[in-house]
């Protein structure tokens, strides 16, 4: 019911919308997956084997493949090797990959009719990217997470943190896949996970609920400032003969 109610509350989707699913194998994408199918959400899944973790990774195509086989899901998959895309466009691995990621979600929505694409991120995601953002010098825009909707992308686990969902997935027998890299601190998000957040919630132990409600609070007032600011747009620019005049 609260999956359901934050979907409504954000109007992320409708009964007429067509969501593609983007699914991992990992435990979040797979609770994700259930809850839509649940809902009576007409879904399609779409997976990226990203060759970054060889047979686990092809492991992970081939277990998210099975289930979609055995419960009547449609699914898209593909293979990259993300590591000389990153190598030829001088990116990051993890920019690559979400560069590689999206655009072929993009294409299977145009390609398949698809209205909306659903993605697995969680509460204690959202608080990761606010502290990720902090340490690296951020406006009011960096610091409050994770947006629920982003133009047709939607975030519909945004209100659950990582442990309800292990909860959950424990409750309803979800099968997943465990993720190697998501436990090597090379990475800032997993160094944040494991090393800072729980000293944050020694300090208080519902650390990540403020952090998640503060971001909330800068968005609302992100919000605010952007239309102040356009409305100032619309009384001082002006458009004419291909040029921009500022009263």
């Amino acid at each position: 019911s609260k999956f359901v109610d934050f979907i409504r509350k954000h109007q992320m989707a409708t009964d007429q919308d067509k969501i593609l699913v983007g699914v991992s194998g990992g435990i979040d994408s797979m609770v994700l997956l259930q809850l839509l199918t649940h809902a009576g959400f007409s879904v399609g899944v779409a997976h990226c084997n990203f060759s970054l973790r060889g047979e686990e990774s092809d492991a992970d195509e081939q277990f998210v493949r099975y289930h979609c086989l055995m419960n009547g899901i449609p699914v898209h998959s593909i293979k990259f090797n993300t590591t000389e895309f990153a190598s030829e466009n001088g990116l990051s691995i993890q920019v690559a990959a979400r560069e590689l990621r999206y655009t072929y979600f993009n294409e299977i929505c145009k390609e398949h009719k698809y209205t909306r694409i659903a993605i697995a991120h969680n509460l204690n995601d959202s608080v990761e990217t606010v502290l990720i953002n902090l340490t690296r010098g951020t406006g009011l825009k960096g610091l409050s997470g994770i947006k629920p909707i982003n133009g047709n992308i939607i975030r519909p686990l945004l209100f659950a943190t990582r442990s309800q969902i292990e909860e959950y997935a424990k409750l309803h027998k979800i099968l997943y896949r465990e993720d190697s890299s998501n436990v090597t601190l090379k990475y800032k998000r997993n160094y944040i996970r494991h090393k800072v957040m729980p000293l944050l919630r020694e300090v208080n132990p519902s650390a990540d609920i403020s952090i998640y409600q503060t971001a909330q609070h800068l968005f609302e007032a992100q919000l605010l400032v952007e239309r102040q600011l356009s409305q100032i747009r619309k009384e001082i620019v002006h458009e004419g003969n291909g040029r921009l005049y500022f009263d």
